[in-house]
Parts: C-alpha cells; structure tokens; sequence
C-alpha cells in the first residue's frame, strides 16, 4: 500500500509533454518580444542625433558666426600675403633704381619708404658699402649697426656682421672684431662667409701671439667646411706660419771715422826788404859770398805723412761700401716680403668681397622669387 501511494505522488510530479510543449511556446514569445544590442544600438544612435540636432537647432547662429569668422580670417591671411609680397616687390624694384643712381640719398628713400622690408635691408647695406668707399668708416659703421639691429632676421644678416666684424679688424680692435665673426658664424652655421669668419678669427689670434689658436681657426675652416672657396687661403696661412716670421736683418755699424789729416803748417811771413844802403865807393863793398846767402826751406817730399791716413780712408770707404750693400739687400729682402704680405692681403680682401657680392646677389635672387 505504501509502495503505491509513493509511485502515485511521482507521477503527479512529472509534468506531462502537455506542459512542456506550452512553457517552451510561452519562453519563444518571452524571448520574441525581448529587443536585441542592434535595436538597442540604433536607439541609441537614433537619440543621440535628435539630441545634436537639437544642439545644432539652438546655437544654429553662432555656429554661422563661428563660420563666418573662420572664412573672413582665411580672406584677410590671404590678402595680407598678397599686399605683402606687392610691399617686397615694390620694395625690391626700388632698391634696384637706388643702386642704379649709386647714391646715398636715394637708398635712404627706400630705407624710409620701404621700412622692415628686404629691400630696405639691402638699402643699408649698400649704403655702408658706398660710405666706406667714400673713407667714411664711422658712418659706415653705424649703418651697419643700425642694419644688425633692426633687420637681425634679413636673408643677409651674416653679411652686415661680417662687414662689422671687417670694419674693427681694420680699425684695431680685435676684441670687437672677434666678437662680430663669432656672431656671423653664429647667423650662419655654414653659409659662404663662415669659413672665413674663421680664417680671420686666426689672423686675429696670430695677431695676439697664440698660434696654437690660430692653427685651429685656420684648419676649422675647411674640416667644418669641406670644398670651400678659401681653402687655398687657409693652407697658405697654415704654410706661412709654419715658416715663421723672417729675421730682421740689424742695420750695418757705420765704420770708424777717418784719421785726422794732419794739419798744414802755415806759410811764415816773408820778410820786409831790407832798406838799401847808401852808396859806397866799389873798393869799399863787401864781395857776396856763399855764406852770406840765405838757406832755400828743404821742399817736403810729395807723399811724407800721407800714405797711412789714404790707407785708412780707402779701407773705411770699403767697410761703408759693404755695409751700404748689405743694407740694400736687408731692404730688398723685407721689401720683397712685405709686398707679399701686401699682395696675399690684397687677395684675401678682393676674395671677401666677392663673397659679400655674391652673397648680395642670391639676396636679390630670394627677393625677386618671394615677390613673384
């Protein structure tokens, strides 16, 4: 009986196929109607544009603003460009007139009328350059001052510094002339005057002694600078230093004084004639005989006392002779050298201006290219 009320009570337990074919239908449904990450995505989306469409629904006129301000600013860069390459241009077809005329007035026209432009810049340059063939140093120096000071970012800045630099060297101050090829150097790492910004900062440094730095200088200028114009210039240096300095020949003594000659005995007086006696009868004369005539003075003989003092002056006249030729040929000697010198210095000057010139020409070249 127990046995059967418990197999009763399992079969109630087990839902029928009934049952479970009816929760299955109702779980699909469940499962039907629940909405999936795509749906949900695109509701987010969906929302997510209404809202930035409502954004843009609000502020719709600042953001016409905004526009409008980014259009006009794009305009006026443009035309600021423009006007400013018609500045350069005019600037650059002014400054050619200027150095047409060669005259100072003219190029500070284009300094004034053209201010902060490259053609200005070039204007000053130009300028110093005129006063400086002029032999008006001074005024040339502070041309160039003026151009290192307001045109430091001009294409040829480190051509004004070199100018500077130049212009104390001649002058003597070597301090500031250092200072100005290290800046050009600094301007222009190696551009066509660095290399012999350093050529001279070794001229300087012979100047003051130190060779040691001078060797330097003049062999930075071309290890920095391979396939420079002034490597010849450098080596040459280099040789002559290794040579040194010529030795200065002393001036001869000038050779002893000739001996006195000696001095002529004065011719003694001749004496008076004596006053004729009265006439007295010719018995009475006394016959002349040869103890009463007077003694003729010895003659001296033609070269006693004068061989010694003609040796002695012949002799000195050699000695003078030599020491006149050895003088001449000391001279000749230093002046072969100092032309040289000159001729070498001439050389390193004319080449430095051939760089500045050339230098002055691609100027002209980035100018006319910036106003085209």
């Amino acid at each position: 009986m127990a046995k059967k009320k418990k197999d009763r009570r399992n079969s109630e337990d087990i839902p029928s196929n009934e049952e479970i074919e009816k929760e299955l239908a109702e779980a699909e449904v469940v499962e039907a109607n629940k909405p999936s990450n795509t749906d949900l995505d695109d509701a987010m989306a969906e929302s997510q544009a209404s809202e930035v469409m409502s954004a843009i629904d609000k502020n719709r006129s600042m953001i016409l603003a905004l526009v409008a301000l980014v259009v006009l600013g794009v305009m006026a860069v443009l035309v600021l460009n423009q006007l400013k390459k018609n500045k350069h241009k005019e600037a650059g077809q002014a400054f050619s007139e200027a150095v047409a005329k060669n005259d100072i007035a003219a190029l500070d026209g284009v300094v004034v009328n053209h201010a902060g432009s490259v053609g200005a810049g070039n204007a000053l340059l130009s300028k110093a350059e005129l006063q400086i063939d002029q032999g008006k140093a001074q005024d040339a120096q502070a041309t160039l001052e003026k151009f290192t000071g307001e045109y430091a970012d001009h294409p040829r800045a480190a051509q004004g510094l070199f100018a500077l630099a130049n212009l104390h060297h001649v002058a003597g101050a070597g301090e500031k002339a250092k200072s100005y090829y290290e800046e050009t150097i600094a301007a222009q790492e190696d551009g066509e005057l660095t290399p012999l910004s350093r050529i001279r900062l070794g001229d300087l440094a012979l100047e003051a002694g130190d060779k040691d730095a001078a060797d330097q200088h003049y062999q930075d200028s071309y290890i920095k600078h391979p396939g420079n114009p002034f490597f010849a210039m450098a080596e040459e240096k280099l040789a002559l230093m290794k040579l040194g300095t010529p030795p200065v020949v002393d001036a001869p003594k000038p050779p002893p004084p000739p001996p006195a000659e000696p001095e002529k005995k004065a011719e003694e007086p001749k004496p008076a004639p004596a006053a004729k006696p009265a006439a007295a009868k010719p018995t009475d004369a006394p016959k002349p005989g040869n103890a009463d005539k007077p003694k003729a003075p010895a003659k001296p003989k033609a070269d006693g006392g004068k061989k010694a003092p003609a040796k002695a002056k012949a002799k000195a006249g050699n000695a003078i002779e030599k020491g006149k030729a050895k003088a001449k040929a000391a001279a000749k000697k230093a002046g072969e050298t100092g032309k040289k010198a000159g001729q070498k210095a001439k050389e390193a000057v004319k080449k430095g201006g051939n760089a500045l010139k050339k230098a002055a020409e691609k100027a002209g070249e980035a100018v006319k290219e910036a106003a085209e």
